[in-house]
């Protein structure tokens, strides 16, 4: 049975990447075990903020106009049946 163990690490200035103490251990456990490594470049915190901020400032463009009169005005009570 395959044994999978995931954790996201860190490549650091020298080009080695960090790796958990407790998946260490596992790979001394078994010292000549064969492995699959799969690396998958996650984004940025960076890269994510600019994309959240698209999304923010494409909020609007697409909207379809509303068929109710005074939205605006009368919001509370469209969205909650109260009176504003």
């Amino acid at each position: 049975m395959d044994k999978v163990l995931e954790y996201i690490g860190e490549v650091l200035p020298d080009g080695h990447v960090s790796i958990p103490e407790e998946i260490r251990q596992t790979l001394a456990a078994s010292p000549h075990a064969q492995i699959q490594i799969t690396i998958k470049l996650l984004p940025s915190d960076e890269e994510q903020q600019q994309e959240a901020w698209e999304v923010f400032r494409r909020m609007g463009q697409e909207a379809k106009p509303g068929c109710l009169q005074d939205a605006s005005i009368h919001h509370d009570r469209y969205l909650y049946g109260k009176k504003g």
